[in-house]
Order: structure tokens, then C-alpha cells, then sequence
């Protein structure tokens, strides 16, 4: 088993804390007393509670990742986690959407999940670059889904998290289709 970092106590702390009180109310102050941790250990490793933040987001990025490179990981999975990641940590996401724009939340979102993505379709058309037009449809389809995400992260009595799966897969752009679901 991985020994966890204080950059992972960190961000386990935050999340924890997400789920008692909205994220813009949390302080350095609570995830470092929270944590254990001390303040300087925070300041070796983070600017600021959005750089966690933005770490956090990575971290989980680069684990789907390194799932999708090892090439047994199917588009309904990863959607399945991507809405598990969500539902999970719905208030912090939804307040983590709503952050000041130098927060760049939602674009550092988009820009995460296009590289998973296109990493994805890579792999399954043997490609090594994207054309122009695959590059469109699938940034297009990733921020509608960061948005429909966010708002079904938001509703306490949303659709299933099975059915919205579906959805997404049935709402996907028939170019991409080929690409990203199981034939």
C-alpha cells in the first residue's frame, strides 16, 4: 500500500471538511488544524487552498488516466466515475464550479477531462493526434457534461446516477461514438 503524502492528507482533509461546510468558507487555518499537519507543511507544498484545490482535481484526473492507458477501461466506467467523483464530493465540486474565475475551476475541469478523453479516443482509433473535427465534437460534448454534472451534482432527488450514464452515452455525438463506447 502507497504511504499518503501530506499533499493527500491535505486534500482528504479539505474533502472532508467540504462535506460539513461550503468550500468557500474553509481556510487554510481549519485543513492544517483539521489535518494534523503544520502550516508550513501546507505553504512547502500550496500556494493557497484554490492550488489544493486544483491539485485535488488533477490527482483524480491522473488516476483515470493511468486507468484508460492500460487499455481495459471502457467509456461507460469511466462515466460511472466520473458521476461517482460528483455524487461523492457534490458540494465541493458544485462550489469549486462556482469559485472566482482566477479559480479557472471549470476550464482546469474541461482541460482534465479532454486529455482522459482524448487519450481515450487515441487509444481506441490509433491515432496520435486528433483531427479538427473529433478535437471540436469532443470538447464540445465535455464542457455540456461538466455542466450537466455540476447541476445533477446539485440536486438532492436527481436521476439515477445508472440512467445519467445512459443518458450521456445517448446524447454523445455520433462521430465520437465509434470511438468511445464498446461495438
Amino acid at each position: 500500500m502507497k504511504k499518503r503524502t501530506s499533499k493527500d492528507i491535505f486534500a482528504d482533509t479539505l474533502l472532508a471538511l467540504a462535506k460539513q461546510e461550503p468550500l468557500e468558507r474553509i481556510t487554510v487555518k481549519q485543513i492544517v488544524e483539521e489535518s494534523g499537519l503544520s502550516l508550513q507543511t501546507f505553504y512547502n507544498h500550496f500556494h493557497d487552498k484554490n492550488e489544493l484545490i486544483i491539485w485535488i482535481h488533477r490527482r483524480v484526473g491522473e488516476r483515470t488516466l493511468a486507468k484508460i492507458e492500460k487499455g481495459s477501461y471502457s467509456f461507460h466506467e469511466l462515466t460511472e466515475d466520473v458521476i461517482r467523483v460528483f455524487s461523492e464530493n457534490a458540494g465541493y465540486i458544485s462550489t469549486g464550479f462556482g469559485l472566482s474565475p482566477e479559480n479557472r475551476y471549470l476550464e482546469l475541469s474541461a482541460e482534465i477531462v479532454y486529455k482522459l478523453m482524448a487519450a481515450f479516443v487515441q487509444r481506441r482509433s490509433g491515432q496520435t493526434e486528433l483531427s479538427e473535427e473529433m478535437d471540436f465534437y469532443l470538447r464540445m460534448y465535455i464542457t455540456a457534461g461538466l455542466h450537466v454534472f455540476s447541476e445533477w451534482s446539485r440536486q438532492t432527488q436527481g436521476i439515477p446516477a445508472e440512467r445519467l450514464a445512459y443518458y450521456m452515452e445517448q446524447g454523445m455525438p455520433e462521430k465520437l461514438k465509434p470511438y468511445l463506447l464498446e461495438t
